[in-house]
């Protein structure tokens, strides 16, 4: 069930949108870490495997920044409690831009689908070719350095996050880069009422409840830096919340770096475990 592409010049005005580790290990700015993004939906039947694939490479690989997109294209008759237009929009992006080979008869606009850090697109059941494009993806030396600090209220139903980003290499370029961070939980539970998995109890794994981005231009080795504010329903499982940030090129859509943290104040996270400093690249 497909719908009609939007326009790709007001989808990139707009910009592209795009576990529950039990420590956060020291963070290594020359360490890549992989952004591996699933698209599916409630209402495709193929999609449950595809999302228990996306949990197993993530607790398989502390590099991996998993996120999962859910499409609002499978909406009918089952509305499915994580779609967003802006996540199909994002999947159409990757489909306009994508240079290798795709399926002929829908491209890139399907579910489930992979893409492992931007620039890799694998078919969301195949688990050893994601497997294989993370490895791939890890050998890239990042292009940029991501500083995230994480500053939770006091009843932990709202954060804010400051963000730098800092040129790593001369070979970056002058390309506009998207600056997005996007907030998961992890484990939610629906059940599913009609629809392919009418009558089935699904396990989301790391869907996107919130989505902030701007565009960033990086000259010379000065930073910049940006602020989102993220705000929780309170029946959220704070203790599975993460935040993803990634930096990701606006022409080619590669991906230059990510971050993955969990949703509790740096400060505060230093202060209990130094040997983590969790949640941010020390320069």
């Amino acid at each position: 069930m497909i719908r009609r592409r939007p326009s790709l010049l007001a989808i990139l005005l707009a910009g592209l949108v795009p576990p529950a580790f039990a420590a956060d290990p020291a963070p290594d700015p020359s360490r890549r870490l992989v952004l591996v993004e699933l698209y599916t939906s409630q209402g495709c039947d193929m999609c449950p495997a595809a999302e228990e694939i996306l949990g197993r490479l993530a607790e398989q690989d502390s590099r991996v920044v998993p996120v999962a997109f859910h499409v609002d294209y499978f909406d009918k008759p089952w509305k499915d409690v994580f779609s967003d237009p802006i996540y199909s929009q994002r999947q159409m992006v990757y489909n306009d831009v994508y240079t290798k080979p795709k399926p002929e008869s829908y491209g890139l606009y399907y579910t489930p689908m992979l893409m492992i850090d931007g620039v890799q697109s694998v078919n969301g059941r195949d688990p050893a070719a994601a497997a294989a494009a993370i490895r791939a993806a890890r050998l890239r030396a990042p292009a940029v350095k991501l500083d995230v600090d994480l500053d939770l209220a006091a009843d932990g139903l709202s954060a804010r996050s400051a963000i730098r980003v800092t040129r790593r290499s001369n070979r970056l370029g002058k390309s506009p880069i998207l600056l997005c961070a996007v907030l998961r939980e992890d484990g939610v539970k629906t059940d599913v009422e009609s629809g392919e998995n009418g009558g089935k109890t699904l396990v989301a794994r790391f869907p996107a409840r919130r989505i902030e981005h701007d565009d960033v231009e990086l000259k010379d080795d000065l930073p910049v830096a940006r602020e989102f504010t993220f705000a929780i329903d309170p029946s959220w499982d704070r203790d599975k919340l993460r935040l993803a940030v990634f930096a990701q090129d606006k022409r080619t859509a590669a991906v230059h770096q990510a971050v993955d943290l969990p949703w509790r104040s740096t400060t505060d996270s230093r202060a209990a475990a130094p040997e983590a400093k969790a949640a941010r690249p020390s320069r």
